[in-house]
């Protein structure tokens, strides 16, 4: 900090007011009430999507033309985007706000042009343990399954007593779902959690294999198995929505009524129950010390929601395209319209870095932090105005009581 400048004789007056030094020195932070949080909220599309992903999250990496970094904060949420892009009914696009100003962002066609376009996309994963699964059947439910415990280090083999993997998937007609499409999916889930799969797989539990009696925990998937497959009489039902413990180490997901039979648009559903029924078996084999859960809530998603009278509607533009317009290009997907059509995203509750707050401080007391990746507010200097709270258009400042 630098030392406060001092006069010391009249000869040292300037001849007229001005500035002879800075005001690093004046703390008038402790002049505050009210203290500026920044911080990511979720959008509304977000609440309403069933796999609660982050779409301004990965609309934004998407703006700045890294489509891969775009497919993998994606795939975070949703191991099998070619598949909802697709199939999925899109709840999110319902609660669009950009819906006020002209039309929704149509998020379900962006999630399928990325999911056809990266192929090689690479994703964090943490190092192998000893801990040994076996999941049987790979309808969207096991496979999800799979696919965030394979990337959270267990042993993952998917057992399939079909000759084609997909379960209740490879039902659906090639007009809905190509077979390319579906096996692609599958392989990059397989590739990217680094799990096995075997179809036609004999299961007898009666005379069980050796990777069945060895596992810690065998998954039966609903949605990957016929309806007369018999479970053992060992096996425990369990609903992975519901606030249960895992009792046994034979697990038969029951579903909830709206899910059964199977009904290819609520694929995000079954996906999220992957997703739960992983985080709650990797909970079992490895209690959690420091170490985060894989589904939902998932870490890396902001809890809180968006306050939507925080989200300055009328700062925002209204786009070229109607929705007359928009009809008449939908065959027309390419790298330009789907970067166009992310451009158009409010990015609600979520900060990409349009830097008003920083612009309207009065006290320059909010800056880019060095790796120029968030907005960090100067705690010592800034008076709590909140300016940069009202100026920022999506809902992410907020002025907040903050005990010392």
């Amino acid at each position: 900090m630098q030392p406060k400048k001092t006069i010391e004789s009249l000869s040292e007056l300037p001849t007229m007011p001005s500035t002879i030094g800075t005001m690093v020195w004046n703390q008038t932070g402790d002049w505050r009430y009210l203290t500026p949080v920044v911080k990511n909220k979720q959008a509304p599309c977000s609440q309403n999507c069933p796999l609660g992903i982050s779409i301004p999250g990965y609309l934004n990496a998407v703006k700045n033309g890294n489509l891969e970094t775009g497919l993998a904060l994606l795939l975070a949420h949703n191991p099998l985007p070619g598949l909802t892009g697709r199939l999925c009914y899109h709840p999110c696009q319902a609660k669009c706000v950009r819906r006020k100003i002209d039309r929704a962002i149509p998020v379900q066609k962006i999630e399928r042009f990325l999911a056809d376009l990266g192929t090689e996309v690479k994703i964090e994963k943490s190092e192998k343990t000893d801990k040994r699964v076996v999941v049987i059947g790979s309808g969207p439910l096991g496979l999800s399954c799979a696919f965030y415990l394979g990337c959270r280090g267990c042993q993952v083999v998917v057992l399939d007593p079909c000759n084609q993997a997909g379960g209740a998937l490879a039902n659906i007609s090639p007009e809905k779902i190509e077979p390319q499409v579906l096996a692609n999916e599958i392989n990059r889930l397989i590739r990217l959690a680094d799990i096995k799969l075997e179809t036609g797989a004999v299961i007898d539990f009666d005379t069980s294999g050796e990777l069945v009696s060895k596992a810690n925990f065998i998954i039966l998937d609903p949605t990957g198995l016929s309806e007369d497959f018999s479970a053992p009489t060992s096996a425990v039902a369990f609903n992975p929505f519901n606030d249960e413990t895992i009792t046994g180490n034979i697990i038969a997901i029951k579903l909830s009524q709206n899910l059964k039979p199977f009904k290819a648009p609520m694929i995000a559903h079954y996906i999220a129950a992957g997703r739960l029924m992983a985080q709650k078996a990797f909970d079992c084999l490895v209690p959690r010390s420091g170490q985060q859960s894989i589904a939902q809530p998932n870490p890396d998603l902001p809890r809180q929601a968006v306050d939507m009278e925080d989200i300055r509607i009328e700062r925002f533009l209204a786009s070229g395209f109607t929705a007359e317009a928009e009809a008449k290009r939908e065959g027309t997907w390419n790298q330009e319209r789907v970067l166009q059509e992310a451009e158009r995203c409010l990015s609600c509750g979520t900060c990409n870095l349009c830097l008003q707050c920083v612009s309207f401080c009065p006290d320059a007391s909010i800056q880019l932090d060095e790796y120029k990746t968030t907005v960090m507010v100067d705690l010592d200097h800034c008076k709590g105005c909140g300016i940069c709270a009202y100026e920022c258009p999506r809902g992410v400042i907020t002025m907040e009581e903050i005990s010392p």
